[in-house]
């Protein structure tokens, strides 16, 4: 009972307080070193696949299937179906986006398209023209259905 006070005690101390309000943790553009870089002036059509971590910087036209983490740069126009374990939009997509772990839109960052993910930041100044579905346990499971993921959204 002395635990559950303590923590009230300072939920009320602090909204009770003069401080500032806590600043939310926008999204970032953070991927790993080893990850596949698209530069900016290369343009690919076609279909990705595969395991691993991708930037794209460029153009990006068809699909990508990716078990992996996502990055699409601020200069980045990619016109695809989107599936990957992880997506961060900081460019411009055109289609829909389906995440098993999360997709965050960076301020830079617009998606005309549906979006299905188990977690979605949007920053200030991103924005997005579709539908969203957060379902954790149902994105997971299509995740493991299979390539015919995109009519479904």
């Amino acid at each position: 009972m002395q635990e559950k006070r303590g923590m009230f005690d300072s939920i009320w101390g602090a909204l009770g307080s003069n401080s500032p309000e806590p600043t939310r943790q926008a999204p970032t553009m953070e991927i790993a070193p080893t990850a596949f870089v698209v530069g900016e002036k290369i343009q690919i059509r076609g279909d990705l696949t595969g395991e691993g971590d991708i930037q794209l910087m460029g153009g990006f036209h068809g699909t990508i299937d990716l078990a992996g983490t996502i990055v699409i740069g601020e200069s980045a126009q990619v016109e695809a179906d989107i599936a990957a374990t992880n997506i961060i939009v900081g460019g411009h997509v055109k289609g829909n986006l389906i995440a098993s772990g999360r997709v965050d839109l960076l301020p830079t960052g617009s998606v005309t398209g549906n979006v299905k993910t188990g977690s979605i930041a949007a920053a200030e100044g991103a924005s997005l023209h579709g539908e969203i579905e957060i379902n954790r346990r149902q994105t997971q499971s299509q995740t493991e259905e299979g390539p015919d993921r995109f009519s479904r959204v």
